[in-house]
């Protein structure tokens, strides 16, 4: 069947979830309407104001009065150096999953040593995580890249809890990477403890190293605690292609060179796994949403989507081999029938059935407004 690309952006029918209105304007394009609505633009510089003197209000008198994690990437350090300029005092959280480039961590060590940051490294057990991230390809899901997703967000609940701290900065912006399909990339714990305890040689129950949260967790620290997700840049005009230098010049930033290719794993994901196996194209994602914000225009981005990604046979070679997988074995998974989500145990039927007080809850702040728009919509 011929696919079916949306009128407004490049987001089309190899996403499982997705529908068009009678305009032809797709799912995801009306998530981006209603984000708009509620961070316009003309409004952003007073409500980060008013945000920012909240955030120090609730951190008078400690050390710290943000989390912020920071992977080396061009979105979470652009946030780490705009709290700085904002007078906030955050600590910075970094995330180890064994697969951070060179490059990502020198502009980790370089942010923190020049902006003078108090830095925790949180390091998982490379034989758990291994086990953990094999148990993911056995399943022939595509989110293979869940687990580690899911542990960063743990940490920094988990380090904002621990520290007495209210606010965590999240570098996502919906005008530069859009809202990632749930069928391309879906994780909650009970997906995650499923798949480990289904293909895994340790329990997932077992894990130590690698930071996990459950739903009850998540209410505690968010409702009891009154820990909130602030993500800052939805409240100013970021531009990707105007913060490089910027980056460059203030805290000796690299470009790594390209979209999340701090990370190895994540570069053979996107690059590789994803496209060859799954028909996926994750530039869709982020071009739409350049599209919808007015940085880039259809055609451009679909002189982009012309050109196959293009993966690094080494990086690839290295991401089989540190797996323990033979060729052969990592061809069969290459070649074994697609699944996804829906294939294993999930909270999903919960979102569903919890819908409208989510809804209430991120309309009220508790969560970020995402969430529902992905999960409960």
């Amino acid at each position: 069947m011929e696919e079916k690309v949306c009128n407004h952006c490049v987001m089309d029918t190899t996403v499982p979830d997705i529908w068009f209105d009678e305009d032809g304007e797709c799912k995801y394009c009306k998530i981006h309407e209603e984000m708009e609505r509620l961070h316009p633009l003309s409004e952003g510089e007073q409500k980060l104001k008013d945000i920012v003197e909240i955030i120090k209000a609730a951190g008078k008198g400690q050390k710290y009065d943000c989390v912020c994690g920071l992977s080396g990437g061009r979105d979470s350090s652009y946030t780490l150096l705009k709290a700085i300029d904002f007078g906030l005092r955050p600590l910075v959280v970094s995330v180890d999953n064994g697969w951070g480039t060179k490059i990502s961590d020198e502009n980790i060590e370089n942010a923190c040593k020049i902006l003078k940051l108090d830095l925790i490294k949180v390091k998982f057990d490379w034989e758990e995580y291994k086990d953990l991230q094999r148990s993911f390809f056995f399943a022939h899901v595509p989110d293979v890249d869940s687990p580690s997703d899911f542990a960063i967000y743990a940490q920094l609940f988990k380090t904002a809890h621990d520290n007495h701290i209210k606010y965590i900065l999240n570098g996502h912006s919906f005008r530069t990477e859009g809202s990632s399909p749930i069928g391309w990339s879906y994780f909650d714990p009970m997906y995650i403890k499923d798949i480990q305890n289904r293909f895994g040689t340790i329990k997932y129950e077992a894990i130590k190293t690698i930071p996990s949260m459950t739903p009850w967790d998540l209410i505690k620290r968010t409702f009891f605690k009154s820990i909130r997700e602030i993500r800052i840049l939805e409240y100013m005009d970021y531009r990707k292609s105007e913060v490089d230098k910027i980056l460059e010049e203030r805290i000796g930033w690299k470009d790594y060179g390209g979209h999340h290719h701090e990370n190895k794993f994540t570069h053979f994901i996107q690059s590789y796994y994803l496209p060859l196996k799954f028909n996926i194209d994750k530039r869709k994602t982020e071009l739409s949403a350049q599209i919808r914000s007015g940085h880039i225009t259809k055609a451009e981005a679909e002189k982009i989507l012309s050109a196959p990604y293009v993966y690094n046979q080494e990086i690839v070679d290295e991401v089989i081999a540190r797996l323990g997988f033979t060729k052969a074995e990592f061809e069969a998974i290459m070649k074994a029938p697609n699944k996804s989500f829906k294939d294993y145990k999930t909270l999903q039927p919960l979102y569903r059935l919890l819908s409208f007080p989510i809804n209430v809850a991120t309309r009220m702040g508790f969560l970020p407004r995402i969430l529902y728009l992905k999960y409960c919509k």
